[in-house]
């Protein structure tokens, strides 16, 4: 923690020296494909999908990003990302229009970074690789199982990461004000889980945001990856009974090695008093999936006493133009994580191939299978498709 807070110092109070250098890259994903998903869930019925999705390996998007040296070793960075869906043109992440990224700060390559502004959490950053999808593919990606790795974007952050050694990185971030949508059950008038609250931006009194905490480190060193991660929400004073406690916490620890015929993953976690979003069935189909996430399409669900525990294998085999992927996964509920709800374990089964043509484009197909989705007993989702991605 010194040595954080020494970094957080020389990044906020270094002069600003004569420029020497500038750079600016537009950048973007356009990724679109064919999809056929079913779903299967005791109060619902039966539904099925078939036709274009979107965003399924990758989310679609266009992008700006540029550093400025400032001298000694340090340049401030930028990044401004747009989410679309390419299928119709609508904005993504809300209509925002930096939804996937807006922030503006200070680097130094031995040292590390300062990042203000909208950006993601330190489980979905670090996890990234670790997870042989690539936090793709809907509900093939970790974020299934691992709701504080499912590509969490908090608003109104700042985040520091410090290069402790050559190979370690740590993080710690916070957000003053998340932004996200919230489940807040048996407090005040929000009982069972019925209701939803929609934090309105930003409060004047910080203790009247949804904040949150977010924690992290990565070790690399030639074929290993190892990461940690751990978040924390953080419930406003404003809701009828004051704020909902105890805080939902979620940790996770894995690992990645590459054997060079083959990388094997391996995650484990566990989430107390609540949940992140998770992901619904399906991958990029509609907006209205007819299974809900593990939140009930909230971005965090408060709930005092739920626990769960989630399990990821994966492994990545590469081929001679491409990827073959496969994972399992389980996510296991302790206690009711959804009050009154018939709950059991959920295990996922996936599987894909990428195909790359060049650099820049691959074709893409994949299959997934979950039984108890989103930890609904007997609840089925079914999904499988093809698709093109290219990056420019």
């Amino acid at each position: 923690m010194k040595q954080l807070i020494t970094i957080f110092l020389l990044l906020i109070g270094y002069p600003i020296a004569a420029q020497t250098h500038d750079s600016i890259t537009l950048y973007g994903i356009i990724d679109m494909g064919l999809q056929y998903a079913t779903v299967n869930q005791p109060a619902g019925g039966a539904s099925q999908f078939f036709g274009i999705a979107t965003g399924t390996q990758s989310g679609s998007r266009l992008g700006v990003r540029g550093a400025h040296d400032i001298g000694g070793g340090y340049q401030t960075v930028f990044t401004l990302e747009n989410g679309f869906n390419p299928g119709n043109g609508d904005a993504a992440q809300g209509g925002r229009l930096f939804g996937r990224q807006s922030t503006v700060g200070l680097k130094n390559s031995t040292i590390g970074q300062l990042d203000f502004g909208r950006q993601i959490n330190l489980a979905t950053n670090y996890f990234l690789p670790i997870d042989p999808f690539g936090e793709g593919f809907g509900q093939a990606n970790i974020g299934a199982s691992f709701g504080s790795a499912n590509t969490v974007r908090y608003s109104n952050m700042l985040m520091l990461q410090a290069k402790a050694t050559e190979s370690l990185t740590v993080g710690i971030g916070y957000s003053f004000a998340t932004e996200m949508s919230s489940i807040y059950a048996d407090n005040g008038s929000c009982l069972q889980a019925a209701c939803q609250a929609t934090n309105d931006g930003y409060r004047y009194q910080a203790s009247n945001n949804l904040r949150a905490l977010t924690l992290g480190a990565k070790y690399s060193s030639g074929p290993l990856l190892l990461a940690v991660a751990y978040d924390q929400l953080q419930g406003p004073d404003y809701l009828p009974d004051g704020p909902p406690k105890p805080n939902p916490t979620a940790w996770l620890a894995g690992g990645l090695y590459d054997f060079n015929i083959i990388k094997i993953s391996l995650a484990y976690g566990q989430t107390r008093n609540g949940a992140w979003a998770g992901q619904a069935s399906g991958a990029g189909t509609t907006p209205n999936s007819p299974l809900t996430n593990t939140t009930l399409g909230a971005g965090a669900i408060f709930v005092a006493g739920a626990a769960t525990s989630s399990l990821l294998i994966g492994m990545t085999v590469p081929t001679t133009e491409g990827s073959i992927l496969a994972s399992v996964q389980r996510l296991q509920p302790l206690t009711d994580s959804v009050p009154n709800a018939a709950t059991a374990a959920q295990m996922i089964y996936s599987a894909g191939y990428l195909h790359n043509f060049t650099r820049r484009t691959n074709l893409y197909a994949y299959a997934s299978y979950g039984n108890n989705y989103a930890s609904i007993q007997s609840a089925q989702s079914t999904v499988v498709g093809i698709g093109l991605r290219h990056q420019f």
